[in-house]
């Protein structure tokens, strides 16, 4: 029985179980470390066949994280790109338009991971969990689910045999139709060698919307091309004829001006703001952790948050009062703030008029749209439409070369992002921003800020005289002294209301003022 049990296992063909071993086999198979590190850029040419016809197919990578996809179908066409700061689609209506912000961290995943083809996962703590096998058009498939460190996740498959990626997976927004789920699969066959590295030479894109009927393209590819001539223009946000744009920089500075006039307006108003926040755990699943409702109104520029309930229910008694001692407590904070600052003022007038010179230290954390554009270049300039509105959008990306003056230009010069502005209001509708590079708080002994965080602000014009914010997300990993840190959240406001601005400094809540039409 020993002998009989010895010869089946020996009969068994090896195939390893775990996810880090069939990562290894697979670039091993895709042709090796030193060959796959070799390739910066590739671009896969072929065709779809549509309604019996052959439309172009075309696939571009190019290392870090530039990902352009298009298949021309009529009318329009089926694109998708990151450019490295945002991404961006064009379907059937013909016209680009910027990934929703949910979409905006998936793209930057998938084009970091087709591009670097496993190599560095674990250098990005991206995390791994066995699937089920599985079979993947008649051929066994191990299988991986792949979370990135900010908690996107994939499913892959791999042929047992070969270990070639079979398949991938993802659950994700619609672009198309905004508010609804898709499950995207992108399946892999054909692999053959070029330049030592093994291509596949048939894609199939599959998309099954919630509800929906499957849209499936199979594109056969003609031509794979390793370290080519490719642009990065291709990458970007396509030029469309339009209204001319504005000299960006003066508008960034109107918006500065126009927002210190809606200070005043801003403390006229008091609304309602759910921050939820969401956990991943250590098999990549997310979940709610916590819902806290908070009271929002300004004293000044100081944005004060109340907390009101937590988990959908009103605060205990004892809650509420030591709630209403901090607030009373951050009156009286603002109250000394703007004596300071008063006397700030006096003093700096004084010292101008015996004309001694004021320079800005260099040590500031305060940071104006000057400091921005100097530590930033704009790039890819557009109209968009933006909640049914014509925006003017533009990136940002660090300025090169340049020497960071202070910590808050330090911070700015590790992020790159895109800014939608209302052209006509003078005001900010969206914004969104990740970090390039780990930043490090008192040189990374006290805490860091981890590469990849990202974060999304929105805002809305409300009855039709003043902005508020209406929606942010942030996704961040840091580490505080000796613990590591994520936070994921998301703050939705609502309920706008006008208030009587003394009633700040009493204990009670604001008093709504009667809603005008």
């Amino acid at each position: 029985m020993i002998l009989l049990a010895v010869l089946l296992l020996a009969a068994r063909p090896a195939c390893p179980q775990k996810p880090d071993d069939i990562l290894k086999r697979n670039i091993k198979a895709s042709g090796g470390e030193k060959t796959l590190l070799a390739v910066q850029s590739v671009r896969f040419d072929g065709t779809v066949a549509l309604a019996g016809e052959k439309r172009p197919f075309l696939w571009q990578l190019k290392r870090p994280d530039l990902f352009y996809m298009e298949i021309q179908t009529a009318p329009g066409g089926l694109m998708e790109a990151y450019n490295g700061r945002s991404g961006w689609y064009e379907n059937a209506d013909g016209a680009p338009h910027s990934l929703p912000a949910a979409e905006q961290g998936r793209a930057r995943a998938a084009a970091q991971f087709r591009n670097d083809r496993f190599l560095t996962y674990k250098k990005e703590k991206s995390r791994l969990q066995a699937l089920p096998r599985d079979s993947i058009d008649g051929r066994a498939a191990l299988g991986i689910e792949f979370t990135t460190r900010s908690g996107i996740q994939r499913k892959l498959y791999f042929d047992a045999q070969s270990f070639l990626l079979l398949k991938e997976e993802q659950l994700r927004a619609d672009p198309a139709v905004p508010g609804t789920m898709m499950r995207e699969e992108i399946l892999y066959s054909d692999y053959r060698a070029v330049d030592g590295v093994q291509e596949p030479h048939r894609i199939t894109l599959r998309r099954t919307p919630h509800g929906g009927m499957p849209q499936s393209w199979e594109a056969r590819v003609d031509k794979v091309t390793h370290n080519g001539d490719v642009q990065a223009q291709v990458f970007q946000f396509p030029a469309r004829a339009s209204a001319a744009l504005p000299d960006f920089a003066a508008l960034l500075k109107q918006v500065e001006e126009n927002q210190k006039n809606l200070e005043k307006l801003r403390e006229d108003y008091t609304y309602t703001l759910v921050q939820t926040e969401f956990e991943v755990d250590g098999k990549g699943n997310v979940g709610q952790k916590s819902e806290k409702t908070y009271e929002v109104f300004y004293l000044g520029n100081w944005q004060v948050q109340k907390l009101i309930a937590e988990g959908g229910k009103p605060l205990r008694a004892d809650k509420e009062k030591k709630e209403e001692e901090r607030i009373q407590k951050v009156i009286k904070d603002y109250e000394k703030s703007k004596q300071k600052e008063e006397q700030e003022r006096v003093k700096k007038e004084q010292r101008k008029a015996e004309g001694k010179d004021e320079k800005k230290k260099e040590d500031d954390d305060d940071l104006s749209v000057s400091d921005f554009l100097r530590v930033c270049q704009l790039v890819n300039p557009r109209r968009e439409r933006f909640r049914g509105q014509e925006v003017v959008v533009f990136e940002f990306e660090p300025r090169p070369g340049y020497k960071a003056r202070n910590r808050a230009e330090s911070l700015i010069q590790k992020m790159a992002g895109s800014i939608w502005i209302d052209e006509n209001a003078r005001e900010i509708a969206r914004a969104e921003a990740r970090l390039l590079d780990s930043f490090k708080v008192g040189a990374g002994i006290i805490g860091s800020l981890g590469k990849d965080s990202a974060f999304v602000f929105e805002q809305e014009r409300v009855r039709n005289e003043v902005w508020l914010p209406s929606y942010t997300e942030v996704n961040a990993t840091a580490r505080l002294l000796f613990k590591g840190l994520k936070f994921n959240a998301t703050q939705r406001y609502s309920d706008y209301k006008k208030f009587n601005v003394e009633s700040r400094i009493t204990t009670q809540p604001p008093a709504p003022k009667p809603q005008q039409d």
